[in-house]
């Protein structure tokens, strides 16, 4: 019999009394909580690395960015996409932009969005929505700047009802 399962008899007597639990018992139940803290993952899933990228969070934003394009297309004549693939590296392309290079064109203009109380955000997605036109090449094509701006609000407000209001996505 080791030390560990070894209960003193007049310990169990007076816990009882006392409504408490045995000593020995009381350092069982911290070595599972100890075991359970060092059980536990770091990474939650659908984290990379650090947890400065949420793959769920990268898919969805693919996904949504595919549809958006495609009904842009649409509406917009000077939006041009050539056929559903080039929608989807269009998209991939769009999502990569806005993952990597946006927040660090959102860091250096930051003083231009808060004196234009924000509107100049728009200008940003413009330049990202132009920056995948000029990488994507002739399968993707904008006519201009004011229509990947005007496509830029169109692509932000539906994007915005498709997450809140048809996925229900509020975290995204």
């Amino acid at each position: 019999m080791s030390n560990k399962d070894f209960y003193d008899e007049d310990e169990i007597i007076d816990s009882l009394i006392d409504n408490k639990t045995p000593r020995v018992t009381e350092q069982r139940q911290q070595r599972s909580t100890q075991n359970q803290q060092f059980n536990r993952p770091n990474v939650h899933i659908g984290q990379v690395g650090c947890g400065c990228f949420d793959s769920r969070k990268f898919l969805t934003n693919f996904l949504i960015y595919s549809v958006v394009l495609m009904v842009t297309s649409a509406f917009f004549s000077g939006f041009y996409l050539e056929s559903i693939p080039a929608a989807l590296w269009a998209s991939f392309t769009l999502t990569i932009l806005n993952t990597f290079v946006k927040p660090i064109l959102f860091f250096f203009t930051l003083p231009l969005t808060i004196m234009s109380l924000g509107l100049f955000y728009f200008v940003i997605n413009a330049v990202i929505i132009t920056m995948t036109s000029s990488i994507m090449g002739q399968s993707f094509v904008i006519s201009n700047f004011f229509t990947a701006f005007f496509a830029a609000i169109f692509i932000s407000i539906l994007q915005h009802f498709i997450k809140k209001y048809l996925l229900r996505v509020d975290q995204l």
